[in-house]
């Protein structure tokens, strides 16, 4: 049984197996309290946690031409689910076979890999086809199999339940603090550096320019301040651009950040970025010297470091996925 794609690696099949499965897009606060309780039995069984989840989002292929922006990666999915205790996980492609699988069938598929002891689930889990294997179907179907069953509180952040949509909706409304809180940790995203115009070079302000995957949600237009951090190099305030520079004359969107350090070339690499506060929107200034100006504040006001941190702490780039979307276990915890 392959769910319609390569067969994964051998697996641990007699280590016992705490199963959480969901979307995980921004591995949120309520992610990471299922993820917490999921490792607290894990431990207690000298067991591992495995998160089974999918790419695309299922709301991509359930909704064809649907405008969701995500606010992860799958890769940087995968290390923040790593970083709050998942053992392995299971990324699976979403198709067509995989839609049409009822609960019960997509479960015992998992099972006939995995030894699948304990499931761990929030109030709104939804499983299998048209999201039937919501909690009823659970607490039968684990109570039947004689598997364990542990369902973990929603999480509020300002008064609202922490979910992946609210979590959008503060994204696209530009309030940083709020996402950040949401998120317990700031807004990242992740782009390779690609050449510019060497416009901002000119102006003497030197900016990476960032590829992304284009479902990335992104805040309003405007001015950030932001974080960088350079692969096996330290971390550096930066201030940045998500605009299409009506300065010039507009175009397609971009991902432009400063570094307020020197930090060498940039090209080529796959920098993490985190999105602080809005200083201000995109303007148009009526000469190039009142732009420089205006960038040197910019500059000024990111020196100051605002980031939202929410208590948290940044996921480092590690790690490697074969093509199974497999990850071997880095051991057991205890």
């Amino acid at each position: 049984m392959d769910f319609g794609f390569p067969s994964l690696e051998a697996a641990p099949s007699q280590v016992p197996m705490v199963l959480v499965v969901g979307n995980f897009d921004g591995v949120h606060r309520g992610h990471q309290r299922l993820l917490s309780a999921a490792t607290e039995v894990a431990q207690a069984n000298g067991g591992q946690v495995l998160v089974a989840t999918f790419v695309p989002h299922p709301r991509m292929v359930l909704t064809p031409g649907s405008e969701l922006r995500l606010l992860t990666s799958p890769e940087v999915r995968r290390r923040l689910l790593h970083s709050h205790g998942a053992d392995l996980v299971l990324t699976m492609p979403f198709g067509e076979r995989l839609r049409q699988l009822l609960p019960e069938e997509f479960l015992a598929r998992l099972r006939a890999r995995y030894r699948i002891v304990t499931v761990v689930a929030g109030p709104r889990v939804s499983i299998g086809r048209g999201g039937a294997g919501r909690l009823p179907f659970l607490t039968d179907y684990c109570g039947r199999e004689g598997i364990d069953l542990v369902v973990v509180a929603a999480v509020e952040a300002a008064g609202e339940v922490v979910s992946s949509s609210a979590a959008r909706v503060l994204l696209r409304s530009g309030d940083m603090g709020a996402v950040a809180a949401m998120l317990g940790r700031p807004f990242v995203v992740e782009g390779v550096v690609e050449h510019g115009d060497g416009r901002g070079r000119a102006l003497g302000f030197p900016t990476a320019n960032l590829r992304l995957d284009p479902v990335q949600a992104l805040p309003p237009e405007g001015v950030y301040t932001m974080r960088v951090h350079i692969p096996k190099g330290s971390d550096c305030p930066a201030v940045g651009s998500i605009g299409t520079r009506p300065q010039y004359g507009g175009g397609d969107l971009k991902f432009e950040v400063h570094c307020l350090r020197p930090v060498g070339d940039l090209y080529g690499l796959t920098l993490e970025v985190e999105v602080g506060a809005r200083l201000r929107g995109q303007e148009i200034f009526p000469s190039e010297a009142a732009l420089v100006a205006q960038m040197r504040e910019d500059a000024a006001a990111a020196a100051t470091d605002p980031m939202p941190q929410a208590g948290a702490t940044r996921v480092p780039l590690s790690g490697e996925t074969n093509w199974a979307g497999f990850r071997e276990p880095p051991g057991r915890k205890g």
